[in-house]
């Protein structure tokens, strides 16, 4: 009989990406040492399932399949669930903008936390010095402001009875932006991803990393036993007086869904999402290799929001990996890329469809049927219609609708002060559990911010200072 190998901290984090790193650096303002739960070195493993990935995030897909393997997901195929991204959590991607807006979608989160929430985001963007402007009721109280050009900067002053037009701001670690030219922005050296930002802070003090998965985690007298796996199936377990989750919420809910013995289905929030591709009537010339949402085109009612992005060659090979004719053609689109508009259309959360629930052993993630695609292609017609009116575009455009899951905010699955188990308190204590914290997407829900990296940000910070 193998002896169980049994590791007593005071306090451990489960995941690594930014919510994690991000109450790692205000942590440690007031601690010498952390222990961190993240699998780093994966193991290759056998009967891979092909996902359609997007272009960028091809080379990962072997850890993708590693996530849904070792986290015990089963994904149904009427789903389109893309994983873990590796390399960076929400910034990597689509969603390299932080909103600028904090609308109050938070029913039972009261104005202390509110305010305490906000004021912990304005720190975080003084300290690292990201680009954009943030206002707090129509004040101006944080600006790195960026250009953009000027023919879509005319359409910022616009009114529309339906729609308001406002920029991002975008996760760039860049205090000093030279001409407001994003041009100049160091883009893999500035972007805020957790490897970039682990560089930041790991000089602050000793992060001690564990390169396991977490199989399940137990009350252990006053204490949470989590039972983990590394790669080679060696089970290791932690005896912690307190453990903070910050897995994503996909993994976080699992965790907790199991911890609590809840067997019903349990629904993850999400904003459901159109690819759109304009042609510009003048260029949008960047060089970054992934230029962000330069812009963003809001319904004022909240229901949908969309970005507005120069094209690149990422862009490209995603409109023929989903249209293989244009292939012959990748070479003209490329050319021409500069003229092209690449818009998500997202859609608040009321249209979310995932779904997690434990069956015997496994956990299946799925969707149902949903009326989703035709209000994203209603959606995009009102997209399209004002910036053809205000001469922004010529009167052609091509929609993709990838599926329900496809997207990358997943939240919403233990929120604050809900009735019921799966629920945190303001400290983001789960009920009667308060040894155990939740960090991530799980305990917001953001229907109508459709950039909600800022609020998971600032409030991991809160909790950092706050333990």
């Amino acid at each position: 009989m193998i002896k169980e190998v049994v590791k007593k901290v005071d306090l451990i984090v489960v995941g690594s990406g930014l919510s994690a790193l991000n109450f790692i650096d205000t942590y440690l303002d007031s601690h010498k040492k952390i222990h961190v739960i993240s699998p780093k070195k994966l193991k290759k493993i056998k009967n891979k399932k092909k996902r359609i990935l997007p272009a960028q995030m091809k080379s990962e897909q072997n850890d993708v399949d590693k996530y849904f393997y070792y986290n015990n997901f089963f994904l149904n195929n009427n789903c389109k669930v893309l994983g873990v991204l590796n390399s960076g959590g929400l910034s990597n991607y689509w969603g390299l903008q932080m909103d600028n807006e904090f609308y109050n979608d938070q029913k039972n989160i009261n104005k202390k936390l509110f305010n305490d929430i906000q004021k912990n985001f304005r720190t975080f963007l003084v300290k690292y010095g990201l680009i954009g402007q943030f206002k707090k009721n129509r004040k101006i109280i944080y600006n790195n402001n960026f250009k953009i050009p000027n023919f879509l900067q005319k359409i910022l002053d616009l009114r529309n009875s339906e729609l308001k037009c406002e920029k991002p701001i975008l996760a760039f670690l860049s205090k000093n932006l030279k001409m407001n030219n994003l041009n100049n922005v160091k883009e893999e050296k500035s972007k805020l991803t957790s490897k970039n930002f682990f560089n930041k802070i790991k000089k602050k003090g000793k992060i001690i990393s564990h390169n396991y998965y977490v199989k399940k985690i137990y009350k252990d007298k006053k204490k949470i036993r989590i039972v983990c796996n590394n790669f080679d199936q060696k089970e290791v377990t932690f005896l912690a007086n307190k453990v903070v989750f910050a897995s994503g919420t996909l993994a976080t809910t699992k965790i907790i869904i199991d911890f609590l013995k809840v067997n019903k289905e349990i629904k993850v929030k999400h904003h459901q999402r159109l690819l759109s591709v304009f042609l510009a009537k003048k260029s949008l010339r960047y060089n970054l290799d992934f230029t962000p949402s330069v812009l963003q085109i809001k319904s004022k009612s909240g229901k949908f929001c969309a970005d507005v992005r120069p094209g690149n060659e990422l862009i490209t090979e995603s409109l023929i990996d989903a249209y293989p004719f244009y292939r012959p053609f990748k070479f003209f689109f490329n050319f021409i890329k500069s003229r092209m508009i690449f818009s998500n259309i997202l859609l608040d959360s009321s249209h979310s469809n995932i779904f997690i629930k434990k069956t015997k052993e496994k956990f299946e993630i799925y969707s149902k049927k949903t009326d989703a695609k035709d209000y994203l292609r209603q959606s995009n017609k009102k997209i399209f219609k004002f910036l053809f009116e205000n001469k922004i575009i010529f009167p052609i455009f091509k929609t993709l609708y990838p599926g329900p899951g496809a997207d990358y905010h997943y939240f919403g699955t233990i929120p604050f002060n809900n009735n019921g188990k799966l629920s945190v308190n303001d400290k983001c204590q789960l009920k009667s559990n308060k040894n155990i914290y939740i960090i991530d997407g799980s305990v917001f829900n953001f229907k109508s911010n459709k950039y909600p990296l800022g609020w998971v940000i600032a409030n991991a910070r809160r909790i950092g200072k706050l333990i």
